[in-house]
């Protein structure tokens, strides 16, 4: 896809989870409504990464351009912030320490279910291998004859 389309792809998307959140009435911001409706189109393959990789990338290496209106919309505000900074602060820390909690806990989560995966791997392996050694010795034990 040319840039142009993958551009359009990614608004009609974006415009879609504008409309779902205005007309429909899903009490979540239309720009969030929209991110879900790619992931799920992206999960359930009717977009393809390689299909929207160029404004993607884009997007991602200009990221830091998108924080500059809300940056700017602080400093206009910068005396109120500044008298909350020990209530922001306190904010901060334990944001920071719950996503590093529900993070590693989601860590664990995962590293356990490829665990298990394995482990099942493993146990269907030997087993193959105890059935193909009991096979191959009955099949001495018949002196090669079925």
């Amino acid at each position: 896809m040319r840039i142009p389309l993958q551009l359009a792809v990614i608004f009609a998307i974006c415009v879609a989870g504008e409309f779902l959140h205005r007309i429909v009435g899903i009490p979540l911001p239309g720009n969030i409504i929209g991110m879900v409706l790619l992931l799920a189109l992206l999960c359930l393959k009717i977009i393809k990464p390689e299909q929207i990789s160029g404004v993607s990338s884009f997007f991602l290496n200009h990221l830091a351009l998108f924080f500059l209106p809300p940056s700017i919309a602080i400093m206009a505000v910068g005396d109120e912030v500044l008298s909350k900074w020990h209530l922001l602060l306190v904010l901060c820390i334990v944001f920071t320490l719950a996503t590093l909690a529900v993070s590693g806990r989601c860590t664990q989560i995962f590293i356990r279910k490829q665990e298990y995966r394995e482990n099942l791997a493993l146990r269907a392996e030997r087993l193959a291998q105890r059935h193909a050694k009991q096979a191959s010795s009955s099949d001495n034990k018949n002196g090669g004859n079925p």
